[in-house]
Formats: structure tokens, sequence, C-alpha cells
């Protein structure tokens, strides 16, 4: 066994756990080599000293004893927190009342202007101008299907989802519009090469 070998292995032998086979060799060398012996005896006096427990001496809480001494002292100071904590209270409780009177009022405003003053209907940029088609048609698509493609066929038929897709993976579709023909769309959605599935919905 050379040298460093023997060198990896003293913090194994140290502890106990080097195996039997190389515990004869480490032996050998530790007999021709003062240097491991010395690393060996320093080791050891580390472990002992791992498992030496420091003594520790119990001493007087002198400090404790001093803070509760000020405490019973100054009895005053234990009543001051629920002081503060109910003044807190009332503010809280008096802002709650505010707060109910004012929405109460603004319900009252509302309820009693006039009808004409309000808006009944509103449209955005996004609102679209033709009044959307009822449900046409269910149909089921490839899942290897993008959703571009998606996209691009329900554009291409006219077509919007109102619903789905259901755990089957069934789409309910609609026309875009009232004037859109729901047949035309059905056989466009046929074609794709993705549609597993395409039919009328009954009426």
């Amino acid at each position: 066994m050379n040298h460093k070998h023997a060198w990896e292995l003293i913090p194994w032998y140290v502890n106990g756990t080097v195996a039997e086979s190389k515990r004869d060799n480490l032996l050998f060398h530790l007999e021709h080599c003062s240097q491991c012996r010395d690393e060996v005896a320093a080791q050891r006096a580390l472990l002992q000293a791992m498992k030496t427990r420091p003594q520790v001496e119990s001493m007087p809480h002198a400090s404790l004893q001093k803070l509760m001494a000020r405490i019973d002292s100054e009895p005053e100071v234990q009543h001051a927190a629920p002081a503060r904590s109910s003044r807190t209270l009332r503010w809280l409780t008096a802002a709650v009342v505010l707060q109910a009177l004012m929405l109460g009022a603004l319900a009252t405003l509302l309820l009693r202007a006039p009808r004409g003053e309000v808006p009944v209907t509103y449209q955005t940029v996004s609102s679209a101008a033709p009044a959307p088609g009822a449900p046409s048609v269910r149909a089921v698509f490839s899942p290897d299907m993008t959703l571009g493609e998606l996209q691009a066929l329900l554009e291409r038929a006219r077509l919007r989802i109102v619903n789905g897709p259901s755990p089957d993976g069934v789409y309910t579709l609609a026309t875009a519009s009232v004037a859109d023909d729901p047949r035309q769309a059905l056989l466009t959605v046929r074609a794709h090469p993705a549609a597993r599935f395409a039919e009328p919905i009954g009426r």
C-alpha cells in the first residue's frame, strides 16, 4: 500500500469503518510511516474532543428576574393595550356604519334615476355587427390538429365555437351570422382532413 492510499484510509480507520481487507495493509504501513502514525493520533484526539460534551454551568437569570419585577411594579402597562384596542374597535365600528350609510344612499340614487338617462345598450369595437347564428354543427377533430389550423378552418367555414370541447372532444359550432349557410359550413368542415366527425344539429 502506498502512502497516498494509506493517508486516505486514516479517517475510516480512526472511526472504525475501514474494510477488513484494507485494515491489515494499513497497519503494516503505519508500522513503517511516522507521518501517518502522527495523523492517526491527531484524528483520534479530534474524534475524542467531538464526543466529549461541553460542561455548561447553570447561571442565574438575573435579567429575567429584573424584567418580572419591573412588570409587577408597573401594572398600568398591562391595561394600556386593551384601552387602545377598545378605541380602535370603536373607530372601526363607526367606519363600517358610515360606509353602510353611504352605500345605501348611493343605491337609492341609482334606483331613483330616470331610465332614459341610462344607456340601454353598449357596443364596443370588438362587438360583431351581424347577429350570430344558432348552433348548427357538432364536430370532432384530430388530436394532432393545431389551434392555428382549427382557427383557419372556422374562419373559412364562417363558424364559431359556442361550446366544447367536451370530455369526448366534441365541439358545438354555430354560424358567424344568421346570413351564413349552415349546410355550406358543414360541408367545409367535413372536407378538412382533420375532421373526424361532423354532423348537423337537429332542429
